[in-house]
Parts: structure tokens; C-alpha cells; sequence
């Protein structure tokens, strides 16, 4: 579970006749990611050129790409068969609505535009109703006319210099618009005065709008002419629609399937182009998952009658990477990923990071009242987001949407299941603590529920225990990072880094052993302890380090010396974990500690009892917020600062290429060359 999937590089070698029944097999089983041919099989084999089947298969799947988007979707609950692509293409002679569906679809659209236009009409009269005049007198060859808008603050100038342009311009008396902020107006001015006018349009900002020409009457009279169209077009819309979806529940049924098997046709056609070819055989290359090789080897041999040949070669390099881990650490891939997904035959860091990232955000947040908090808002924003269509919410439309823009729903909900196992450690850590928003259990109850003093551990009472307890596990992350390197070193069989990585490790141990006995120790019995008399377990100490530094600069190179300072800071930098804490706890209780006198004990007039109890409750309300996102965030960002930076520094280097098998799942079609035996589709 430590690392990736063990990769394999395999060439599968088969007779032409069976290339097809191959192809079909590596698609379904979605276990092969199909590489070019390399220039050791080229010798023996040729480049493949498509044929005019796959043409043909590339033409039908674009008409039935077409086709299935033109018609309304029906349910289809059978799956089809095709046992070959001569069968395929004999189906899709079949078909034979696409004249009749193109022209409702064209008829269609027509419409649509139609009725868009109305619409924009509509609602130009309908701005415009106060012109009592027939439409008719705009439309007249030497002038222009138009429906305008202009700002109310711009209007006066806007009149004064449209009147300026000629004794022919006119305006109609305006009209405030219905927020007050603009004036509606008809404006005519002579056609040779047009570009004058223009300018003066773009200088005022004014909006101009057609006059409609297909209508009579005034904008009142021409509205009632304009609802009718719009009747008539929507009926239209509908009784089309109609058609389409009789057609649709007749043909669906039979075109989808058929689309996803032309689909599955052109994905082989395409992979068929990193094959060789001779005139007998083919060949082809690819990684797949060594696990996986027995499958791929019994599919082939019912599909070919044992006429194939798979050879799995030693080859390593270039391997792609295919994660592994049990569907609860998986919800942790996400931050690998972000960070850089290993390279194959590396560690996978995942399941350190799951167990790992929970317990430094609980540490950093330590309060019970918060880890409930976002343990609640996890689990609702899970439950939403899974089920859009629950009703209304408290949340504003426009915070959601502008969420949503930043950060997809899908990772949003990925992002809540993560904060649910930290939320947990949160409020274990917090009863312990026997912290709640900042008081203590008992200060909540007024003295009815508390916990005995030997079951809660104050952080504020034990800074030096806590502070130990950080460095232990700064020490631990950092060690078993360098015991990682040391594994990985092992595998890639690079003996003197695996050296230079145990010389870090005993230089890490023996530097923070020394600085974490001085911590625990004190100073000065610290030194009077490394001071003749010697102290034997002090002095291992410093064998260690002895021993770590000339070896480090022997098998890193003389530049390492510049990094042997950079043990210790790592090691101490995870003491952040306990100064999130008390900042956390420190704000929560100065929140609370300045918001409970003006709620409980106001004084002074009635009236200003009043405001210092509203005012009490929104600071507590907006400052526990506050501090509530605080906490979602800094552990959430300090604690993954830990992991990538202290941590996978010791050995992760990162930039795999990820595992991308041929095939896809299929929903209409049956895989049939594996259908009698489930086993084979894993």
C-alpha cells in the first residue's frame, strides 16, 4: 500500500486475423496503457496504416454523434451486441432519419432565433409604450430613427446637442426609467447628420435600439401583434419538439448503443496506429499493472484461442504510475496529485498523509466546539452537494455561484469528506483539552457538568510538555522520511545514498536528542551534564553526530555541509504545531472574555444596556466565526506545509506520469468477448 501499482512492460504479439478481437479485449479490460511501437519491434515489424474500414467506422461516429445530439433523450435500459465491425457498419445502414431529423432541427432552430427576436421586441415596445405616435412615421428613407436611453445625469447636455445638429432632429418628451437613473427617449435626426449623431451617441453613452420595422401601429397596438407571433412560434417549438421526441423514443434505443460502439471502433482505430504490423502478425506495446498480466493473458486466450503471445520484458524506465490505496486513504490522493504524483517505483505517500495530516489539524485546533462545528458543515456540505435538488438553502445564490466558479462541486465535496476525519481528531483533542469555544466545559454549564481535573490536560498549564511532544514528532516525521529515502535508495540499489540518508538520520537523532534534553533538562544542568564528569548517554549523542557529518559530506559531496543546519530547523519546525494551538485558544478566549460582560452584565441606561447586548452578541458571533475559518485553514495550511516540506523532502521526487489505460466503460453495449466470464473484467 506504500507504493504504486508494480508496472509492467509487455508486447503482445498475434495474427492479423485476430488484431480486431485483440483491440476489443484490451478496451474492455481497461488494464493496458498502449505505447508506440519501440525501434526494436520496428525491425520486425511495420508502421500501421489506416484502412478503409476505419474510415468508414470515424464518418458513421460523427453522424451518430450528430444524430444522438439532435434527439431528445430517452431511457434506454437494454444493452446491444456487435460482434463485429462489418456488423457495426451493416447497423448503421439501418438508420435512415437523418434527412428527417436535420430538417426539424434546422426547422427547429429557426424558430428559436424567431422567437429570441420577438422576445427582444417585446421588450423594446414595451420600454417604449409611451410614444402614442404610429410606428410607421419612423420609418420614413430620410431619416433615422431610434429608441434610446441615457443617464439622467448626461440627459440635458445629450438633448441640447441633438437639437444643435439640425432644426429636422427631434426628441420625444422623456421618460424616467423605473430605477430613476435614466431617460428613455425617441430620437429622429436627418440621415446626413447620422455620424454627427454617432459620435454624440458614444459620447453621452447612450443606448440606441432599432425601431421595428415589421409592425403597425403604436408601440401598445404593435405589442398585442407581437404576443400573437409569439404564440404561434411557441407552438410551433412545441409541436416539432413533439415529433422529435416520437422519434426519439422509436430510434434512441437503437442509436446509442450503436454511437458507443462506433465510438469503441474509433478508439481502436485510433491505438491501431502505434501497432506494427507485418503480413501475417501484428505487435503491440504497453505497460500494464503486474497484477493484472494472468487477467489479460486468459482473456486473450479465450478471445484468439490461445493464438497470442504476451512477453513481458524488464524494462522500467518510463514507467506510468498507477496509485492503490483502500477507498478511505484514496479521498487523499488530492493533495499527493497537487503536489507532484510519484514516480513509480517510489513511495507513495498517501496513507502517511491520511493518518498523518488529521492528527496535526486536531493538534493545531484543539477545541471541541470548532471540530463539531466543521464536523457538521462537512457532513451538510456532503449531503448538499450530493443532493442539489433538496430545496431551497441558507446560503446566497451569489456566494455559491461564486464558490462554485473557483473551486468545482466535486472538489468541494472531496475537500469536506477530508475535513471530516480531522474535525473528528479536533474534538477528541478538544475534550481532552476541555476547551469549547474557548471555555471550559464547566464555564458552558455554569458549573453543572466539568470534567475532573485528572481527566483534562490544559494546553495553557503544559507549554514545555507540549512542546516536547511537538519536537518528538517533528523527529519522527523526519526520520521516517529518511527511512523512506533509505527504502527507496535500496530498490534503485544506490548504495552510497542509501548511506548518506542513515548518516541524516543519526545526525537528526543525535542533534534534536541533544537540543530535546536540553529543552526537557534545562539549560544549565544541560551543560553541567555535558562537562566533565562525562555523561555517557550525552556523549552517544555526540558519537552520533561525529560519526553523521563526515560521512554526509563524503557520500553528498562537500555541498552538503551548507544543508546540515537545515536537520535541525525541520525538526523544530513542527513546534508550529503548538503555536497554532495557543494562538487559537489565546484568540477564542479573548473573544469570549470581551464579549461576556456586554451580554451578561451591561450597565447604564436601558438604552445602552441594549447596545452592549447586541454589540456582545455580534462580537462573539462574528470573532467565534473568525476564528472558526481561521481554524479550518491555518492547520489546514501549516499542516500540509509540514508534510511536503519537512517530510517529502527526505525522499519524494515527484513527477510521474499518470496511469492512463485504454478502454472506457461501456453502458449501452455489451463487452461481449468478455461476457461469459465476469472474472475477466475485474
Amino acid at each position: 500500500m506504500l507504493r504504486p501499482a508494480r508496472m509492467k512492460k509487455i508486447v503482445v504479439i498475434g495474427l492479423n486475423e485476430d488484431r480486431n478481437r485483440v483491440l476489443t479485449v484490451l478496451h474492455d479490460l481497461k488494464a493496458v496503457q498502449v505505447e508506440p511501437v519501440s525501434k526494436g519491434v520496428n525491425a520486425y515489424f511495420a508502421a500501421e496504416k489506416g484502412a478503409q474500414m476505419e474510415r468508414s467506422v470515424a464518418a458513421e461516429a460523427q453522424r451518430f454523434k450528430a444524430l444522438v445530439a439532435a434527439l431528445p433523450p430517452v431511457p434506454v435500459t437494454e444493452r446491444a451486441s456487435f460482434p463485429t465491425t462489418e456488423a457495426l457498419l451493416a447497423a448503421t445502414s439501418t438508420v435512415t432519419i437523418d434527412a428527417q431529423v436535420r430538417d426539424l432541427k434546422r426547422r427547429e432552430d429557426e424558430l428559436l432565433t424567431r422567437e429570441e427576436n420577438l422576445r427582444d421586441v417585446k421588450e423594446v415596445l414595451e420600454e417604449f409604450s409611451f410614444f402614442n405616435e404610429d410606428l410607421g412615421v419612423l420609418l420614413a428613407r430620410s431619416i433615422y430613427s431610434f429608441f434610446s436611453t441615457v443617464g439622467a445625469e448626461h440627459y440635458p447636455e445629450f438633448e441640447r446637442e441633438v437639437r444643435a445638429l439640425s432644426p429636422d432632429a427631434y426628441l420625444s418628451s422623456p421618460q424616467p426609467s423605473t430605477d430613476g437613473k435614466h431617460y428613455r427617449v425617441v430620437v429622429i435626426v436627418p440621415r446626413e447628420k447620422a455620424e454627427a449623431f454617432a459620435k454624440l451617441t458614444s459620447k453621452y453613452g447612450a443606448r440606441l435600439m432599432a425601431v421595428p420595422s415589421e409592425f403597425k401601429g403604436t408601440p401598445r397596438t404593435a405589442l398585442a401583434e407581437v404576443g400573437a407571433r409569439m404564440s404561434e412560434v411557441t407552438t410551433e417549438i412545441g409541436r416539432i419538439r413533439a415529433e422529435l421526441l416520437q422519434i426519439s423514443r422509436e430510434w434512441y434505443p437503437r442509436i446509442l448503443p450503436i454511437e458507443e460502439e462506433l465510438i469503441v471502433e474509433a478508439r481502436k482505430a485510433e491505438v491501431a496506429g502505434r501497432l506494427g504490423r507485418s503480413q501475417s502478425g501484428f505487435a503491440l506495446e504497453g505497460w500494464i499493472p503486474e497484477r493484472d498480466i494472468p487477467r489479460l493473458n486468459a482473456a486473450l486466450r479465450q478471445a484468439t484461442g490461445d493464438r497470442h503471445h504476451v512477453i513481458v520484458t524488464e524494462e522500467h524506465e518510463g514507467a506510468p504510475t498507477l496509485l492503490v490505496n483502500p477507498k478511505g486513504f484514496s479521498l487523499f490522493e488530492f493533495f499527493i496529485k497537487f503536489y507532484s504524483l510519484p514516480q513509480s517505483g517510489e513511495i507513495d505517500p498517501t496513507i502517511i498523509f491520511s493518518i498523518v495530516f488529521p492528527i496535526f489539524f486536531g493538534l493545531m485546533l484543539g477545541d471541541a466546539g470548532y471540530g463539531l462545528f466543521i464536523l457538521g458543515l462537512a457532513l451538510w456540505l456532503i449531503w448538499r452537494i450530493g443532493n442539489p435538488n433538496a430545496g431551497p438553502t441558507w446560503v446566497p445564490k451569489s456566494l455559491v455561484k461564486f464558490v462554485t466558479v473557483i473551486v468545482p462541486p466535486w472538489a468541494i465535496k472531496a475537500l469536506a469528506k477530508m475535513l471530516v476525519p480531522c474535525a473528528i481528531f479536533a474534538t477528541v483533542l478538544g475534550v481532552l483539552f476541555d476547551q469549547y469555544f474557548g471555555r471550559t466545559l464547566s464555564e458552558l454549564t455554569l458549573g453543572h457538568v466539568s470534567f475532573p481535573a485528572v481527566f483534562t490536560y490544559n494546553p495553557m498549564d503544559h507549554v514545555g510538555q507540549l512542546l516536547l511532544i511537538s519536537g518528538y514528532l517533528g523527529l519522527a516525521m523526519v526520520s521516517l522520511g529518511l527511512i523512506f529515502g533509505m527504502i527507496n535508495a535500496y530498490f534503485e540499489q544506490k548504495w552510497k545514498h542509501l548511506t548518506g540518508k542513515f548518516a541524516w538520520l543519526v545526525l537528526a537523532w543525535g542533534v534534536s536528542l541533544v537540543g530535546l534534553t536540553l529543552i526537557r533538562n534545562g539549560a544549565t544542568e544541560h551543560l553541567a551534564a555535558i562537562l566533565p564528569p562525562p555523561n555517557l548517554l550525552v556523549d552517544v549523542y555526540w558519537i552520533m553526530i561525529a560519526f553523521a557529518i563526515p560521512t554526509i559530506i563524503v557520500t553528498e559531496g562537500p555541498l552538503a555541509a551548507v544543508e546540515l543546519p537545515t536537520i535541525v530547523s525541520h525538526v523544530l519546525s513542527y513546534t508550529r504545531l503548538i503555536g497554532i494551538l495557543f494562538s487559537s485558544v489565546i484568540l477564542a478566549y479573548v473573544i469570549d472574555y470581551l464579549a461576556a460582560p456586554m451580554i451578561w452584565s451591561p450597565t447604564g441606561s436601558t438604552l445602552a444596556k441594549a447596545g452592549a447586548l447586541i454589540g456582545g452578541v455580534v462580537l462573539l458571533l462574528f470573532g467565534q466565526g473568525f476564528n472558526i475559518v481561521l481554524g479550518i485553514f491555518e492547520p489546514s495550511i501549516q499542516g500540509i506545509r509540514l508534510i511536503y516540506v519537512e517530510h517529502f523532502s527526505k525522499y519524494y521526487t515527484g513527477n510521474g506520469k499518470a496511469f492512463v489505460p485504454f478502454g472506457a466503460t461501456r453502458r449501452y453495449t455489451r463487452p461481449q468477448l468478455l461476457e461469459s466470464h465476469t472474472e475477466l473484467r475485474g
